[in-house]
């Protein structure tokens, strides 16, 4: 079997070759009527994400979780568009510029990613008074990349 599975890739014609190349700078084909997550950036300061959580002594910590993952599982089943025309309070989403928030959130952000004071944020609410903060993927329109959480209003001004 394994002969036969070499001729059939050797035997690909030169225009159905892949370069590595080529692979890698395609965009991705998800739809734009989903949404998924990344968690691929999230900050490693504790109390920006779920480490957080095990800090907790009120027991609160499942519930915060089940806010969460029900908040997640809502924002994935909606397109960017439905969100959008949505008030932050229902299930949408507010903006706010990277420069508002703590340094520590884009920690482990890759330089090339080049996020400057004046880029915009997203902040998803969830639960009563917690918030999900990451940005739209220039590489993938459908994915948001989670830099981190807010779980105690800390990690920018909330106005008063």
């Amino acid at each position: 079997m394994r002969t036969i599975m070499s001729r059939k890739i050797k035997d690909t014609p030169e225009n159905k070759k892949f370069s590595k190349k080529s692979f890698n700078s395609k965009t991705c084909e998800v739809p734009d009527t989903s949404i998924f997550f990344s968690f691929q950036y999230i900050t490693s300061d504790d109390h920006y994400n779920l480490n957080y959580l095990k800090k907790i002594k009120s027991g609160k910590e499942k519930a915060i979780y089940f806010d969460l993952f029900s908040s997640l599982s809502s924002f994935s089943q909606s397109s960017w568009k439905e969100l959008q025309l949505k008030r932050k309070q229902s299930g949408g989403y507010e903006t706010i510029e990277y420069g508002e928030m703590k340094e520590s959130i884009a920690n482990r952000l890759p330089k090339e990613k080049n996020i400057s004071d004046d880029t915009k944020l997203i902040v998803f609410r969830f639960g009563n008074n917690y918030r999900m903060v990451g940005y739209k993927s220039n590489r993938c329109k459908a994915a948001m990349h989670v830099l981190g959480f807010d779980f105690d209003y800390s990690l920018y001004n909330h106005g008063s």
